[in-house]
C-alpha cells in the first residue's frame, strides 16, 4: 500500500510537472511566434541606396541599409534577393550570397544588408548611371529597395613620374594611387574642371612646375577619391586625412593655381626652401594638421580661402608672403586646434609679410609670433593692413586700420557640416575693403564668378549674384 501511493504521488508530480511545462512551452511560443498578416511588414532605412560617384575596374566601398521589424513578435522575410546581380553584391547579416531564404528578425530589431559593386568600364564620357533592386517578401507582400551608382571610366595614375611637359585635362577624372611626382624641368598643366582624386597615402610632389588653370565655372580638384558621404547627409569633403596633399619641392619654381580647391588632405600644402607658389582665387580646406607651410618659400595667396585644419592654416618659418582679399577660417570639426590661425615660428627670418583686407576668423589665436620680446615684432617687416578678427586688439606699426572684436558673419554651421564661408547679408566685412591696398592680381570675380567689390575675405557676400 505505501509502495501504491508513492507511486501514485509520483504520478501526480509527474503530471504536474508536464503540464507545467507545456504552459511554459506555449508562453514561449506565443512570445517567439511570429507575425502572418500581409499586413505585418519590415521598415527599411531607405527607399533608394545612393552609393554616390564610383569609377569602372574598381571594387566600391561598402554601403549599407537596415531592415527593422516594428512589430511585437518576430517576422521571417521568406526572400531578399539581388534582383539581377550583375554589378552588385549583398551581404546580409554576415553572409554573402545573390539571395538569402528565412532570414528571422526578433521583435524590435533589425538586420544589416551591406551591398558592393563593381563596374566595367563603360567607353563613354561623364558619369553612367547603374541600378538594380534588392527585393525583400515577407508574408508574401514584395518591398524592393534600389541601389545606384554613378560610373565612371577614370584614368589611374600609379605612381607615374612626369618627366616631361603633360597636360591633364577634364575629360575623365584622374585616380592616383601613388605618388605623383613632377620631375624637375617639368611642367604639368591641369586644365579647366579636371579632377584628381587621391587614395590614401598618395600625394603630390612638385620637383618641377605645377600649373592648374582652373575657372569659376570649372575649378580644378584635387581631393581624396572616397566620394558621397560618410553617414546620412555628411560628405567626405568634410573628413581630413584622406590623402597626403601637395608638396613643392626644394627649387620648385614658377607655381600657379587659379580657381583649384584643394581638400581633405592630411597635410595641406608644404613650400620647401627656396620654392614659390601663387594661389588666385583658390580654396584649400580640411586637413589633418597643418593646411600651409612654407620655409624659406615665397608665397602669394589672392581672394582665396583657406580653411579648417587640426593645426595652424599658415605656418610660416621663413620666407616672403602676401595674403590679398582671403579668408582665414579655421573651425575644424575634429580637435581643437593646437597653433594660431597664422604662426610664425621665426618672424626674424621672414623677409616680408603683408595680408590685406582679409578676414582671421574662428577657433584659438588668431595670430602667434615665436618671439619672447613682442616689442621686437615692431620693427620687422611684418602687416596686417585693414584685417577682421573677432578678438580684442589695437593697432600698432604690425596692425594697421584693422577692425577688431567684429564677428564677421560668415556662413557656416557645426551642426549642419556648412563652411561656405561667404558673408552673410549682415556681415560687417561688407564695404569694409580698402581696394587701393589690393594686388593688381587680384580678379574682379571670387571663386565662384561673383563680384567682390569692396568685402573682406575671399567671397562676394551671400546675396550678390551678379557678376
Amino acid at each position: 500500500m505505501r509502495y501504491y501511493v508513492r507511486m501514485k504521488r509520483s504520478y501526480f508530480c509527474h503530471i504536474i510537472i508536464c503540464a507545467l511545462s507545456a504552459v511554459f512551452m506555449l508562453a514561449g511560443c506565443i512570445e517567439d511566434g511570429f507575425e502572418t498578416s500581409p499586413s505585418s511588414q519590415p521598415r527599411f532605412s531607405v527607399d533608394t541606396l545612393d552609393m554616390g560617384v564610383q569609377f569602372a575596374g574598381r571594387p566600391s566601398p561598402t554601403y549599407a541599409f537596415t531592415i527593422h521589424n516594428p512589430h511585437s513578435r518576430q517576422l521571417c522575410l521568406s526572400s531578399v534577393r539581388l534582383r539581377s546581380g550583375e554589378h552588385f553584391r549583398i551581404n546580409v547579416d554576415g553572409m554573402s550570397a545573390r539571395e538569402f531564404s528565412d532570414v528571422e528578425i526578433r521583435a524590435k530589431d533589425s538586420v544589416y544588408v551591406f551591398v558592393e559593386g563593381t563596374f566595367p568600364p563603360s567607353g563613354l564620357l561623364g558619369a553612367q548611371m547603374v541600378n538594380d533592386m534588392i527585393d525583400v517578401v515577407t508574408n508574401g507582400v514584395t518591398s524592393s529597395v534600389v541601389v545606384a551608382a554613378r560610373c565612371v571610366d577614370a584614368v589611374e595614375l600609379d605612381g607615374m613620374t612626369v618627366g616631361e611637359d603633360m597636360r591633364l585635362t577634364a575629360d575623365r577624372p584622374y585616380l592616383v594611387s601613388d605618388t605623383l611626382r613632377v620631375s624637375r624641368g617639368a611642367t604639368l598643366t591641369i586644365a579647366a574642371g579636371a579632377s584628381l582624386l587621391f587614395h590614401d597615402k598618395a600625394a603630390l610632389v612638385v620637383e618641377g612646375t605645377l600649373c592648374a588653370e582652373g575657372t569659376a565655372d570649372a575649378p580644378v580638384t584635387m581631393r581624396g577619391d572616397r566620394t558621397g558621404n560618410v553617414v546620412a547627409d555628411i560628405s567626405f569633403e568634410v573628413m581630413s586625412n584622406q590623402w597626403e596633399g601637395v608638396r613643392f619641392a626644394e627649387e620648385s619654381a614658377g607655381n600657379r593655381l587659379t580657381h583649384t580647391q584643394i581638400i581633405n588632405t592630411c597635410q595641406g600644402l608644404m613650400l620647401d626652401s627656396l620654392s614659390d607658389l601663387t594661389m588666385i582665387n583658390c580654396r584649400i580646406t580640411n586637413s589633418g594638421s597643418v593646411l600651409v607651410e612654407a620655409r624659406a618659400a615665397t608665397l602669394t595667396v589672392v581672394g582665396s580661402e583657406l580653411s579648417n585644419a587640426r593645426d595652424a592654416l599658415a605656418l610660416l618659418h621663413s620666407g616672403s608672403f602676401l595674403f590679398d582679399r582671403c579668408t582665414l577660417a579655421n573651425w575644424y570639426l575634429f580637435a581643437y586646434p593646437s597653433l594660431a590661425i597664422v604662426e610664425m615660428t621665426q618672424p626674424d627670418s621672414i623677409a616680408s609679410f603683408e595680408s590685406v583686407n582679409s578676414i582671421i576668423y574662428g577657433r584659438g589665436v588668431p595670430v602667434g609670433f615665436g618671439v619672447d620680446d613682442p616689442e621686437s615684432l615692431l620693427e620687422m617687416p611684418i602687416r596686417f593692413r585693414r584685417c577682421m578678427f573677432a578678438v580684442a586688439g589695437e593697432d600698432d606699426a604690425n596692425f594697421v586700420d584693422c577692425i577688431w572684436e567684429e564677428d564677421p558673419a560668415l556662413d557656416y554651421s557645426l551642426t549642419d557640416y556648412v563652411f561656405e564661408y561667404v558673408p552673410m547679408p549682415e556681415s560687417p566685412a561688407i564695404g569694409a575693403a580698402d581696394s587701393s591696398l589690393d594686388s593688381p592680381l587680384l580678379p574682379v570675380t571670387d571663386f565662384r564668378g561673383r563680384r567682390r567689390e569692396d568685402t573682406l575675405g575671399a567671397y562676394a557676400p551671400v546675396d550678390n549674384l551678379s557678376n
